[in-house]
């Protein structure tokens, strides 16, 4: 099984494949004190991957822009995107998470100097106004 991200909606497109993406979190949240289904729900995604460094100008660093969509200010339209998630099994998507207005809550990398290898973590949410736009699809068929 593997995972893909493609975030859109910005100056470039970030794209990561099943190299990069180790973990994916996805979580629609009600709010725990209601005795029924509230109107004020929301979603997010977390996605936890490897850093694959790009060197020599052999392409881009994609976490570069994930770094930069992070700080991006409230105040700008492009603060929001498209964040589509991808689950691959055996070839084929079994899912596929769509936020059309997703902005970033919490993004961080980690470096260990021994190994060698870098990690990163993104939390991102839906715009609960948009919660209608977001899209959970599977059962598509071979690639």
């Amino acid at each position: 099984m593997g995972f893909r991200m493609k975030i859109t909606g910005g100056p470039e497109e970030i794209t990561f494949d099943e190299k990069s993406i180790t973990k994916v979190d996805f979580n629609s949240v009600s709010p725990a004190d209601s005795n029924a289904r509230a109107t004020d729900f929301g979603m997010d995604v977390k996605v936890w991957g490897k850093m694959l460094y790009k060197l020599g100008g052999e392409g881009t660093d994609s976490t570069l822009g994930l770094a930069a969509w992070s700080q991006v200010p409230s105040e700008k339209s492009d603060c929001y995107r498209n964040a589509q998630i991808t689950v691959v099994s055996a070839g084929q998507i079994v899912r596929q998470f769509t936020l059309p207005n997703a902005f970033v809550v919490e993004y961080s990398e980690e470096v260990d100097d021994e190994s060698g290898v870098g990690t990163f973590y993104i939390h991102m949410k839906q715009k609960k106004d948009e919660n209608a736009a977001a899209k959970i699809e599977g059962g598509f068929g071979g690639e």
